[in-house]
């Protein structure tokens, strides 16, 4: 089982990513706003501040890949 990081754990909810740009690209299949899968769109309320950050990571390399 993985700990979890106590000081992610006390922040209030991290926002969502959303850009307001709700555009799938269907070749890459994520948003071309805030590079979101349609999963991680959907269930961004329900995930931990440790999940949410994850994907938060993740984003940043997706968009560095699309831009190259």
């Amino acid at each position: 089982m993985r700990r979890q990081n106590p000081q992610i754990k006390n922040i209030p909810n991290l926002p969502s990513p959303c850009t307001g740009v709700c555009t799938m690209d269907m070749d890459n299949r994520f948003c071309k706003g805030c590079f979101r899968t349609r999963l991680e769109i959907g269930g961004w309320a329900t995930l931990s501040n440790e999940e949410k950050l994850g994907i938060v990571k993740q984003l940043r390399s997706r968009r560095a890949e699309t831009k190259a």
